[in-house]
């Protein structure tokens, strides 16, 4: 009977370590957890703030370029109404000039290499 004691004593007292033991694997487990846990949300702040920023620099992006889109089209227009105009204007002036012989339009397109001549 005193080995039967003993041996429940014993086997209380292994149960009571190995209990112990897992406790103690289970609550270093938890702390890991929590540790990493906050770690990660730390990352994530920084990951978020991150991204904030580069979203922030593509609108800013975005409205230079729609800004130079639009001044690209103004120049555009200005070409082609040169292009279209232009010529018309000056071949209008130099004939203007030749009809009226006057020194003014001469002076003027003289003064961009432009010289009226008679058919």
């Amino acid at each position: 009977m005193v080995f039967l004691k003993r041996k429940i004593k014993s086997m209380n007292t292994n149960s009571s370590t190995l209990t112990n033991a897992t406790g103690a694997v289970a609550l270093l487990l938890s702390l890991w957890f929590l540790v990493a846990t906050w770690s990660n949300q730390g990352l994530q702040r920084n990951l978020q703030k991150q991204q904030d920023a580069i979203q922030t620099q593509q609108l800013a992006l975005q409205t230079l370029q729609q800004q130079f889109q639009a001044q690209q089209q103004q120049i555009e227009s200005g070409a082609q109404l040169s292009n279209q105009v232009g010529p018309a204007l000056i071949r209008d002036l130099a004939q203007l000039q030749l009809q009226n012989k006057n020194p003014r339009i001469e002076t003027l397109l003289k003064k961009y290499g432009i010289e009226a001549k008679a058919n």
